[in-house]
């Protein structure tokens, strides 16, 4: 089942989804896909940090 997530990286707030598999967490947001580690962490936490990372980033053409 999908989760929502909001993240705020300075005055613009992204919005995505995550899930876990197994312990893997899978973000999906308007620039792509990607999957990580998810670990001893809550997966909430994981997903919040990683949107902050991956949307301050450029989208590759």
């Amino acid at each position: 089942m999908w989760q929502t997530i909001e993240a705020t990286v300075g005055h613009a707030v992204h919005r995505g989804r995550y899930r876990l598999e197994g312990r893997r967490l899978i973000l999906e947001w308007r620039g792509g896909r990607t999957a990580v580690w998810c670990g001893m962490l809550r997966p909430e936490i994981v997903a919040a940090q990683l949107l902050r990372r991956v949307a301050g980033q450029p989208i590759a053409a």
